[in-house]
């Protein structure tokens, strides 16, 4: 009942809001706005061809379930801030603040998910959760970005983004209250930019150079990124990166030594990718629940190593057990109705979609576990308490199979999504939809039978989102969120979600 209610106001909301309006009046230019989810997003400048849409601020993720999570903007650009319309300027110095005043609220056909999605384990049937519903708000998700340039140097322009939302760790013992009324700040990025006639550097925490976060990949929904199957994650990180420019194509390799997934790791992760940018090829582009901006068609391959050495599965371990983490993403967006014009993206259709697989790799996809965990010591002496392992490395990574040996768990994913700007008010209203698909080939294997009831190797997922831009900085939207998993014992579990959010953009 509560769900055809919702869907019942969601119509009428928006035709109210842009009957009384936007279709009253023209549509206001939005090129020199900030856009984004994870913050703002910078559209092209008029004097400069396209670049790519930058993305906005989930889970996640994320995060309860992990912490949700939207997308961020690229790092500065040298020489200006992305920041707009609160900067300052002196002495070539120039520095600035945006970002954006949420709320969200959802309700969900099951109890104990977060306010995002993400890749949480949904609460099976017949269990008391899984049987009743559950209504949250949240203003958590509101952001802050501080960024600032530089006057040149030396042939070196410099830029740095601090962001930061209010979704930090709550302590243990929090009321329901204060979790969702007194929002923790937590550091987002916090990222320098260093371009030189040689190379750039970006140093700092930022989205992964895996799946080429925050270069105009994400989807268009509502919901927190990453979405359940999509590569979404921010790690702090050195970048070394090279772009070659033209009018028609921009190329780009990159390389960059990232924090080890392993806590007690003395080899950081690398990772490197590709991206390609057909700059005279381009469309309307929104990222996540952020504003849409001009950016160009894209490719970007990108891939990750891992080294992981972890204590022997003993009661007192002394020796190591080593593993091999690895993936593999490749990314496109493809304007397939182009726009060129943010004052007019009236029929404008992009199409995002992300392939991605690999082992030892599910902290990549926001707050994916698929339930696996460490076995249980064996305690032939009967010793009580019994002695229990105690693991070096988060949870969900890799695990110990029936004869002690260590093994990385395999996902696979594919997201794509489908944004389409309609003939109202010049494309200030659009439609957007997302279905993905998680698998794992061996997390059954590597859970005891008696357990396989706790995992799941298998999800599907599915969205819609209504997005409208009341004004230039009001934007109101509504989706609905279904997904599904298949636990390791056969059985399934599904989430349906309804949700209404609302951003003020400054």
């Amino acid at each position: 009942m509560t769900h055809r209610i919702l869907l019942s106001l969601a119509p009428a909301l928006f035709c109210s809001v842009f009957s009384l309006q936007a279709l009253a009046q023209p549509a206001e230019k939005t090129d020199d706005s900030d856009t984004g989810d994870d913050t703002s997003a910078p559209a092209p400048d008029k004097d400069t061809k396209a670049k790519p849409a930058a993305e906005p601020v989930a889970a996640a993720p994320v995060a309860p379930a992990p912490e949700a999570e939207s997308p961020p903007p690229p790092p500065v650009q040298a020489g200006r801030t992305e920041c707009k319309h609160l900067t300052t300027n002196a002495g070539g110095w120039r520095i600035g603040a945006c970002g954006y005043v949420a709320l969200n609220a959802m309700h969900d056909s099951t109890q104990g998910l977060g306010a995002g999605l993400n890749n949480a384990i949904i609460a099976r049937p017949g269990t008391y959760a899984g049987d009743h519903d559950q209504t949250q708000f949240t203003a958590r998700d509101s952001r802050i970005n501080i960024e600032a340039s530089a006057p040149d140097s030396h042939g070196i322009q410099a830029s740095g983004l601090i962001q930061f939302d209010f979704t930090g760790v709550m302590p243990s013992d929090a009321t329901e209250s204060d979790t969702y009324v007194f929002g923790t700040p937590r550091l987002r990025i916090a990222v320098t930019k260093l371009q030189t006639p040689v190379v750039d550097l970006l140093i700092g925490q930022y989205h992964d150079l895996f799946g080429w976060g925050g270069t105009g990949f994400f989807p268009a929904t509502l919901g927190f990124l990453g979405v359940p199957g999509e590569i979404y994650h921010r790690q702090p990180q050195v970048r070394v990166s090279k772009t070659l420019h033209s009018d028609a194509v921009d190329f780009e390799v990159a390389l960059a030594a990232v924090r080890p997934a392993q806590k007690a790791s003395g080899t950081p992760d690398g990772e490197g990718g590709l991206r390609v940018a057909f700059n005279q090829w381009t469309g309307a582009n929104t990222q996540g629940y952020g504003q849409p901006s001009i950016g160009p068609a894209a490719i970007g391959l990108s891939g990750v190593g891992r080294r992981y050495k972890v204590a022997d599965f003993v009661a007192r371990p002394a020796d190591a057990s080593t593993a091999t983490g690895w993936g593999f993403a490749a990314n496109v967006v493809i304007p397939v109705i182009p726009r060129s014009n943010n004052d007019d993206r009236s029929n404008g259709l992009t199409l995002t979609a992300e392939f991605s697989t690999g082992t030892g790799i599910s902290d990549l996809y926001t707050g994916l576990t698929g339930g696996l965990l460490f076995p249980t010591l064996s305690n032939d002496s009967g010793l009580l308490p019994a002695t229990l392992y105690t693991p070096n490395i988060d949870s969900g990574i890799l695990t110990f199979d029936g004869d002690g040996v260590v093994k990385t768990a395999n996902w696979q994913a594919i997201v794509v999504g489908l944004q389409y700007y309609l003939p109202i008010a010049k494309g200030r209203v659009w439609l957007s939809g997302i279905y993905s698909q998680t698998k794992s080939n061996n997390i059954v294997k590597l859970t005891p039978i008696p357990d396989r009831g706790t995992i799941f190797y298998k999800s599907d997922y599915v969205d819609g989102s209504l997005f409208g831009a009341l004004t230039e900085a009001v934007q109101l939207s509504a989706s609905f969120q279904t997904v599904r998993q298949i636990f390791g014992d056969g059985s399934t579990a599904r989430n349906n979600r309804i949700e209404f959010g609302s951003h003020f953009f400054f």
